[in-house]
């Protein structure tokens, strides 16, 4: 288990596998025209709101009239000037009244003794006697008035207004009191600077050169280069080139060697025994997926999604998940981003030793973190049978034949895999921005039909009236039978029981006299119809009497008449109590269904929000290389059409498309075009949410917060069983509910930076092609280039320019354009490897970018080299442009174990 030191022995071993990988830089200087077009479209978009910036360090001081007609006059009008100080807005008495003396005052008064004519005790008590009292004394008797107006018809609500109105005068006026106490003990302690503050606005700013700042900010000056810069100031001299540049390296894994690692388990062996082990890997199945969740709930790590136990697969697999590498489908390869190493810097050495910097600092972080993670993708169970029933389990038969007790430890066998990284090229790109790519991509809209609620019936509900009066006829016989005696008033002639009440009805017993009427009468010399009356008597019988005049009546003669009336009946009591109750009983029974209603209708949509949140959570996610071809058409369509003119790319003929496709085919590689997706903190997009319609309002108590009680901006719903929230639901990201986190990244970043390869040996070419108006131009390539004069004396003695010749930037372009090319010749040349080798049996003929395929591993000295023009380089890497710049060794396990016989002293307990 002892670090391997020599490496000498293990030369010549061939890769088991390799990974491309590349870092990207872009190139600062050119600005062309496509990106001062961009710059002066956000400038123009800057300065149309210059007045508005300006506005506000200037005031109109020229006095403005509109009389009764409306007419509006202003003899002094004239160009307003800058802005100095004015009187604040006042809505209090007091202060409006103090206000109105410093506008008299003519200036500002910057001491204790002008104050005093303003503030004094003496001016202020004056204020609040005669303004003050004044104006609350004719306010409250106004209100006084509204009030008697609007509510003379109630007496006890005008006498409450009326109190509470003088109320409200009183505490206006103490109020009032407060203000004037306030600048009254300002002025005593002489707080002159206080007193300037409470009436005065504006009055320590310079407006002037606040007007100019403000001014300063607009003017952009496009030509100077990027030399220091001053976040504030300096934005505007910096631009990005549409040039960018790609080294390519390669990732290459030997095996070195093996060893058995610490123990994984124990035998012990009797004499004489037999025991049968079987190993059972668990790799990659429901038993290591739930025990890795136990693990994760504790130990959160980048890497918890690997599931290969290959380290060059888990690189691969690494890579393809990595939001920060350029994306591609159609090439095996991953290119870091070049956000963080731009450089101004146009040589291709420079670059290269930025870029191996980077490559050998994500290398080692990235097989390091995924080796640690395969060490922990394992689980061996073991058990002891007597019979072996699974044929596929690996089976080990342990036998004792001795007389003593053997002991076995199971260890895990280990592998030492070598790692080494080389240079196999470099590509010049064209690069460019795509704003808002997510704009051009449709979203799933989730189908989902809510079952309707299975609601109760609701019981009618119509009130039983009471029923109404009913009237019972009374028909009875009377008697006049009085003699010669005179009668008055009501005069009873005949006395009945009252006719029975309908069930629940009762006899109404009216108070005084009802209508009665004379049917039929009979007696000696009578002819007529007499008045009659019926009353209830105190017993309840019902007196019928004839109703004389004022004089009364005498009649000395039998009279016998047939009288009828009509009795009042009403609904007794018991009756309106049953009817009554019995309407209750119908409005509980609906109160009742209704409320159930109520409570099965939100129970249904809680239960169809909670559906739609587990389904939109459940959805399978799309394939990932349809997802990123269809962001790779997006970024496609802006490219291309910026490649070609806009006749040509939306208008032309399909045979010139044809043509023209296969011209940019030949010069860019564009089947190899990357995007890089930028982070949407840079230009936070728009809040959107899943579309369902207010639910968080909608489900009230049915939202269990666990922190605070705050309705934040972004909060979203999950539920008991709905799947782990996307990437982005926290942010109120837009989401792609069949996309995965890269697809939300996408349709939520402001922009894409797409980088197109030039195919080697076209780089002059491209730059032509660049140079046409509709694409770049060519302006700012006669700029000067800024660099070291070691770097600028190559240059010129590479271009064979004048030693004295300032160097542009083109001329900067085609010495990078050169080198990059005179590398791509050199690598298709086929040389003896190793160089450092004598005996040439050793030596293998291959080109620089195959020679460790054809060769195998050579151990690189120092483990790591840098700078491509070492001093000191090794012999066996002296290729300038594609050595093998890094090495390192990882130990990974594999799923053997091996036993192995050990000792124990019985005294210590120790291995022997």
């Amino acid at each position: 288990m002892k670090r391997i030191t020599d490496l000498i022995e293990y030369q010549s071993v061939l890769p088991y596998a390799s990974e491309l990988f590349g870092v990207h830089q872009s190139l600062i200087g050119w600005k062309s025209k496509r990106v001062l077009n961009k710059l002066h479209a956000n400038l123009k978009f800057d300065q149309s709101a210059l007045l508005p910036r300006l506005q506000r360090y200037l005031a109109n001081n020229a006095p403005i009239d509109v009389n009764q007609d409306c007419y509006v006059s202003a003899p002094d009008l004239r160009p307003a000037g800058f802005a100095g100080p004015f009187l604040k807005q006042q809505d209090s008495i007091v202060l409006q009244a103090v206000s109105a003396m410093l506008r008299e005052f003519g200036g500002i008064p910057r001491n204790v003794e002008e104050w005093k004519k303003i503030v004094s005790e003496e001016v202020l008590r004056d204020i609040l006697q005669r303004q003050v009292l004044e104006t609350y004394n004719q306010a409250s008797m106004d209100a006084c008035k509204r009030i008697a107006r609007a509510n003379g018809n109630d007496p006890e609500l005008m006498n409450r207004l009326r109190e509470q109105s003088k109320e409200e005068t009183k505490k206006a006026i103490e109020n009032e009191a407060v203000i004037a106490g306030v600048l009254s003990e300002l002025f005593n302690n002489e707080r002159v600077a206080e007193l300037l503050d409470l009436f005065y606005a504006n009055l320590n700013v310079d407006a002037k050169a606040g007007f100019f700042d403000a001014l300063s900010q607009t003017d952009v000056d496009f030509d100077d280069p990027y030399l220091s810069f001053d976040p504030k100031k300096d934005v505007k001299d910096v631009s990005l080139s549409p040039l960018g540049i790609v080294h390519l390296y390669r990732q290459y894994f030997f095996e070195l060697d093996t060893f058995l690692g610490t123990p994984t388990g124990h035998v012990w062996l009797s004499p004489g025994a037999t025991v049968e082990l079987i190993e059972v890997s668990t790799r990659k199945t429901i038993i290591e997926k739930t025990t890795e969740i136990s693990v994760e709930t504790t130990k959160k790590t980048e890497s918890s999604t690997t599931d290969q136990d290959e380290i060059s697969e888990a690189v691969k697999q690494d890579n393809k998940d990595d939001l920060k590498l350029g994306i591609t489908t159609t090439v095996n390869q991953s290119w870091g981003t070049g956000s963080a190493s731009a450089t101004a810097s146009l040589n291709m050495d420079k670059t290269q030793q930025v870029a191996r910097e980077t490559t050998h600092k994500k290398m080692r972080q990235q097989s390091e973190k995924l080796s640690s993670e395969i060490r922990e993708n394992y689980k061996s169970t073991f058990k002891t049978i007597t019979e072996t029933t699974d044929t596929s389990s690996k089976r080990y038969v342990l036998t004792n034949t001795t007389e003593k007790l053997i002991n076995y430890e199971l260890r895990r066998k280990m592998r030492q895999v070598g790692v080494q990284v080389q240079d196999v090229g470099t590509y010049l790109c064209w690069e460019a921005y795509v704003d808002e790519p997510g704009d051009s991509l449709g979203l799933a809209n989730l189908i989902h039909i809510a079952q309707p609620a299975n609601l109760l019936p609701i019981p009618d509900q119509t009130e039983i009236p009471v029923p109404p009066d009913q009237f019972i006829p009374l028909k009875t016989n009377a008697q006049w039978n009085f003699g010669g005696s005179r009668k008055y008033g009501f005069v009873t002639v005949a006395t009945v029981d009252p006719p029975a009440a309908p069930e629940g009805f009762e006899i109404v017993k009216e108070a005084g006299v009802f209508p009665a009427a004379q049917m039929s009468g009979s007696g000696e010399d009578f002819t007529g119809v007499w008045a009659f009356g019926a009353r209830f008597a105190t017993g309840g019988q019902i007196e019928i009497g004839v109703i004389t005049g004022p004089g009364g009546i005498e009649w000395n003669q039998r009279i016998d008449f047939t009288v009828g009336t009509v009795v009042k009946c009403t609904a007794s009591a018991a009756k309106k109590a049953e009817i009554a109750a019995a309407n209750t009983a119908k409005k509980l029974k609906g109160e009742a269904a209704t409320a159930e209603n109520d409570r099965i209708t939100k129970e249904t949509f809680i239960k169809s929000a909670k559906e739609r949140v587990e389904l939109a959570r459940g959805i399978a996610k799309r394939n990932f290389e349809e997802l990123r071809e269809e962001e790779r058409i997006i970024v496609y369509r802006k490219l291309i059409g910026s490649l070609m003119t806009g006749f040509q790319y939306h208008s032309a003929s399909d045979s010139t498309r044809h043509v023209l496709s296969e011209l940019l085919l030949s010069i860019f590689d564009i089947d190899k075009m990357l995007y890089f997706v930028a982070p949407e903190w840079w230009k936070p997009r728009a809040y959107q949410h899943l579309n369902l319609p207010d639910l968080q309002s909608q489900l009230d108590g049915s939202v269990v917060a666990w922190s605070d009680s705050a309705m934040r901006q972004d909060n979203y719903l999950i539920t008991e069983k709905s799947a782990p929230a996307p990437m982005g639901s926290s942010l109120g990201w837009l989401l792609q509910l069949d996309g995965d986190n890269l697809r939300n990244a996408f349709l939520n970043a402001p922009w894409v930076k797409a980088v197109i390869p030039i195919r080697p040996g076209k780089e002059q070419a491209a730059l032509n092609w660049l140079q046409n108006a509709n694409v770049e131009g060519s302006d700012g390539l006669d700029a000067a280039y800024a660099a070291p004069e070691e770097e600028l004396a190559v240059i010129r003695a590479k271009l064979g320019l004048d030693p004295s010749a300032a160097v542009t930037i083109r001329q900067a372009i085609d010495f990078l354009c050169l080198e990059v090319k005179e590398k791509s010749e050199e690598s298709n040349q086929v040389k003896s490897y190793p160089t450092a080798e004598i005996n040439d049996d050793n030596k293998v003929l291959s080109t620089p970018v195959e020679k460790v395929f054809e060769h195998g591993f050579y151990p690189l000295k120092g483990g790591f080299r840098v700078a491509p023009n070492d001093a000191n380089p090794d012999p066996n890497n002296a290729d300038r442009h594609f050595q093998v710049f890094d090495q390192w060794i990882e130990v990974l396990p594999t799923d053997q174990v091996v036993p192995v016989e050990v000792v124990y002293d019985p005294k210590t307990g120790r291995q022997i």
